[in-house]
């Protein structure tokens, strides 16, 4: 799965000329692989865009509220996301996590959202330089990994950014990037997460995503920065085939 996160950017202009950009260089297969997720305000606007053109993408939001019915003043639940068309949720990006302290308890909530709202889930993790340089990196992983714990039925992207490479234009090196996700697939399994897809993300680009995606192991990328350009985004899609 490629997964286009424009984070806090976007205007309805961009996104049409976004997604026309998107049908002229990309086949329907490799759209039917791409998830866009745009600001919340565009997700309606994307999915009348989409579903008008056959475009074949999945839409995504950036974030979901943990409670499912709530006098919350700026709250949008997961059968809100539904409504607008998404059909997955980025949960626990390193952002989030960073700048609005979300913790696992938090986190947990959230998933328990989106599973009861019908949601896939596009599940961040990753470690920070500290954590690496102190060797804790599996560790960490692990730990947020636990969140998974007594939840069922809830179908996820495991998405791998390690920290220090987000938005850096550091990209880990790719035995580095072998490693971890191996070491991601194996506690999956132990603690039964029903995985659709492992990605990774920090500071993808078209000149790096071909060597990553040659990697048995990862079957997806997370892309921030270089989504915002369709052509750019359509040429990390393609690297796939080339």
């Amino acid at each position: 799965m490629f997964i286009a996160n424009w984070k806090m950017n976007g205007s309805e202009a961009m996104l049409k000329i976004w997604l026309a950009e998107i049908k002229e260089n990309l086949n329907q297969d490799a759209r039917s692989s791409c998830i866009l997720c745009p600001p919340v305000c565009f997700i309606s606007q994307a999915s009348k865009i989409i579903q008008r053109d056959d475009l074949g993408l999945a839409i995504g939001a950036q974030d979901v509220d943990p409670e499912i019915h709530s006098a919350l003043t700026g709250g949008i639940s997961g059968s809100m996301l539904k409504d607008l068309g998404s059909e997955y949720v980025i949960v626990g990006h390193s952002e989030r996590r960073v700048n609005f302290n979300e913790s696992s308890s938090l986190l947990k909530s959230k998933l328990e959202a989106a599973t009861i709202s019908g949601l896939k889930v596009i599940f961040c993790i990753g470690e920070s330089l500290e954590e690496k340089e102190a060797g804790k990196s599996f560790e960490v992983l692990e730990n947020q990994l636990k969140v998974y714990n007594s939840l069922t039925n809830l179908e996820s992207i495991i998405a791998y950014e390690p920290v220090w490479a987000i938005g850096t234009g550091k990209v880990a090196e790719i035995s580095y990037i072998s490693e971890m996700h191996n070491f991601i697939i194996e506690k999956t399994k132990e603690l039964n997460i029903n995985l659709i897809s492992l990605a990774y993300g920090g500071s993808v680009n078209s000149s790096s995503s071909k060597e990553i995606l040659s990697l048995e192991e990862v079957n997806g990328l997370l892309i921030g920065g270089a989504s915002l350009e369709a052509k750019e985004f359509s040429k990390i899609v393609n690297s796939i085939e080339n």
